[in-house]
C-alpha cells in the first residue's frame, strides 16, 4: 500500500455514534438505527485513497490516453478504451492487465459498454461499433456500420433489446443485435438533429437524455424506441430552442408544442437549459443509478470554464408543464407561394437548423466553389416548411399559435471545475449507490457529495440549486490530465485514467 500523500485532502465529518455502538446495537437484535447507512457510506467515501497495483502500469502509455473506463456488470473485469486504437482488459481483483487488443479499431476508441456479463461493445472515430465476447477475444463477434462520423456513445435498452448509438453525424441509431446476421446488421434511424454530444438511457429504459453542443439538454419521457423516428422525425430541436431564446414566433417550430404536452403518452419532449454558467458544449453525461438525475460536465464558448451539474429528470406534476410563454402576436403565419422563401438567398440560423452538417458539406462539395455559400440554401427553400401542413394544424389548434413552452428549472447541484486539458472530454460518474460523484480534477480526481455526510440525493434536494460538497480531493496521482473515472458497480473501488495512459486504482482505508 502506498503512504498517504500530503496532496490528499478530505472534509472532516463528525458522528454522534461510534462503530462499536452500531455493533452493540446489532448484538442486541435491534434494527439499524437512524442514520446508520449514512454513517457507513460517509466512512467509506471520505477515506478513499490510491493503492499500489500488482502490476506497474508502464506498458499502457504506448496505447495513448485512456478515454473511457467500464466495469463488467459483476464488477470483475475492467475495460479501458485507449487513444491508439486499443482496448485493455484488467482483472479487478488483482488489477492485472490480462488482455491487450492492439488493433481493436482503425482509429481511437471512444467508449465501452457492457451489454451483459460477457458481451461488451466499443465505438471509435473510425465510425464503427464492434461487439466482443469475453470468452473469445481473438476477434470481434460483429461489426456495425452506418454512422458517417465519429461514434461517441453506446447504450443498451434491455426492455426493447436494442443497441443505441450516437455519433457526431447528428444521428441516433438503434440496432437489433439479437438477429442471426454477423455482418451488415441493419439499423434504424431513431433521431436526427444537429449538435448531438452524448445520448444516455435511464436504467429502466423509460427516458432518453441527450446533451448537445448548444447549451441545453433534451429529455424524452415515456421512451419508445420503436416509434421514436416516426414521432419525432420532423422535429427540429435547434429551431425550437432558438425560438425560446429570442421569444419569436416561427410556424416551423411552435406547431410542435404538442410534443411537450404532459398528456402525451410516448416520446414526450422536455428541454433543460438552467446551468450556473453560460454553458456551450455539454460534453459528458451520466445517469443516476436509480434514474433520478442527470450528471453532466460542460464548458463555455471559449473553454475557460468547466462545470459539473446535476439536474433532476423525474416527472413533475402535469400542471407544472402547462406554463407557456406568449410571444409577439404580430408574428403570424403568412401565406406564401410555392417558392416559399426562395427570394431570400441569405443563410440564417433558422435554415441551418434544418440541415445536418454532413448534408451541407455534401451539397457544397458537389457545386462550383463560387456557388457553395448560397446555392444549398436556395435549393432547400421550396416546400421545406410545408406551409399547408402548418396552416392546417394551426387552424385546428389556434391556442398553440404564438405560444412557446417554458422550460422547468431542473438544476439541483453544481460545482466549478479546473479548466485543464482543453479539447478533451472529461467523463464524470456516479458511485454504484448514487450517493457520490467522481469528477476528473487536474491530475487526479475529486469525490463530490450532495451533503457532507454523503447522504442520498432525495434527502439533499434544496429549494434552490446549491454547490456540491467536496468529500475527498486526490491530486497529482497521475502524470497527465485525468479525463475519465469509474466506480466499480459491485465492490467499493474506483479507477481513473489520464491522457498519459496511466490507470490508477483507489479504495477506502478504514
Amino acid at each position: 500500500m502506498s503512504p498517504r500523500r500530503p496532496c490528499r485532502t478530505s472534509q472532516p465529518i463528525k458522528f454522534t455514534k461510534t462503530l462499536h455502538d452500531f455493533i452493540r446495537h446489532r448484538e442486541l437484535g435491534l434494527g439499524k438505527p437512524l442514520g446508520f447507512d449514512d454513517f457507513i457510506s460517509a466512512k467509506f467515501y471520505t477515506n478513499f485513497d490510491k493503492f499500489e497495483t500488482v502490476e506497474k502500469q508502464k506498458t499502457t502509455r504506448k496505447y495513448g490516453g485512456v478515454f473511457n473506463l467500464e466495469f463488467s456488470n459483476d464488477g470483475r473485469i475492467l475495460v479501458a478504451a485507449c487513444e491508439e486504437k486499443s482496448i485493455l482488459l484488467y482483472d479487478a481483483a488483482t488489477q492485472k492487465c490480462f488482455k491487450t487488443i492492439t488493433e481493436a479499431h482503425s482509429n481511437c476508441v471512444n467508449c465501452v459498454r457492457f451489454l451483459d456479463t460477457y458481451t461488451f461493445a466499443t465505438c471509435s472515430d473510425d465510425k464503427t461499433i464492434k461487439l466482443w465476447d469475453l470468452r473469445n477475444l481473438r476477434k470481434e463477434t460483429r461489426s456495425l456500420y452506418g454512422h458517417r462520423n465519429w461514434v461517441k456513445n453506446i447504450e443498451y435498452s434491455k426492455s426493447e433489446n436494442l443497441l443505441v448509438t450516437s455519433a457526431f453525424d447528428g444521428s441516433v441509431y438503434t440496432w437489433d443485435i439479437k438477429g442471426d446476421s454477423e455482418n451488415n446488421t441493419p439499423y434504424n434511424t431513431a433521431l436526427l438533429m444537429n449538435g448531438i454530444m452524448r445520448t444516455k438511457l435511464t436504467p429502466d429504459g423509460e427516458k432518453m437524455v441527450i446533451s448537445t453542443t448548444s447549451g441545453y439538454m433534451i429529455i424524452i419521457h415515456n421512451l419508445q424506441l420503436s416509434t421514436l423516428s416516426s414521432d419525432l422525425g420532423s422535429f427540429k430541436p435547434d429551431i425550437y430552442r432558438l425560438m425560446q431564446l429570442t421569444e419569436q414566433n416561427f410556424p416551423a417550430g411552435n406547431i410542435y408544442n404538442f410534443l411537450f404536452h404532459p398528456s402525451r403518452r410516448r416520446n414526450r419532449i422536455e428541454f433543460i437549459d438552467d446551468f450556473p454558467n453560460r454553458a456551450e458544449v455539454i460534453s459528458s453525461l451520466q445517469i443516476h443509478p436509480h434514474g433520478w438525475s442527470a450528471l453532466s460536465r460542460n464548458i463555455n464558448a471559449d473553454e475557460s470554464e468547466d462545470w459539473t451539474c446535476v439536474h433532476d429528470i423525474q416527472l413533475r406534476e402535469p400542471s407544472d408543464y402547462l406554463d407557456y410563454v406568449t410571444v409577439d402576436e404580430s408574428n403570424e403565419l403568412i401565406d406564401t407561394d410555392d417558392e416559399g422563401f426562395s427570394n431570400n438567398y441569405k443563410p440564417t440560423d433558422l435554415w441551418v437548423g434544418f440541415v445536418t452538417n454532413d448534408l451541407l458539406n455534401t451539397e457544397r462539395n458537389s457545386m462550383p466553389h463560387t456557388s457553395r455559400d448560397l446555392q444549398p440554401f436556395r435549393s432547400m427553400n421550396s416546400g421545406l416548411l410545408g406551409q399547408n401542413t402548418y396552416k392546417t394544424f394551426l387552424r385546428q389548434y389556434p391556442h398553440y399559435q404564438n405560444k412557446l413552452v417554458r422550460n422547468l428549472p431542473r438544476l439541483t447541484h453544481y460545482m466549478k471545475e479546473e479548466s485543464v486539458g482543453k479539447g478533451f472530454i472529461k467523463e464524470v460518474c456516479f458511485s454504484q449507490d448514487g450517493r457520490v460523484i467522481c469528477s476528473p480534477f487536474k491530475r487526479g480526481v475529486r469525490i463530490l457529495g450532495f451533503s457532507e455526510r454523503a447522504q442520498e440525493l432525495p434527502y439533499c434536494l434544496p429549494t434552490e440549486s446549491k454547490k456540491l460538497c467536496t468529500l475527498v480531493k486526490m491530486s497529482d496521482y497521475h502524470k497527465d490530465v485525468v479525463v475519465c473515472c469509474k466506480f466499480n458497480p459491485v465492490h467499493m473501488k474506483l479507477v481513473s485514467g489520464c491522457l498519459g495512459g496511466d490507470i490508477v486504482w483507489y479504495e477506502p482505508y478504514i
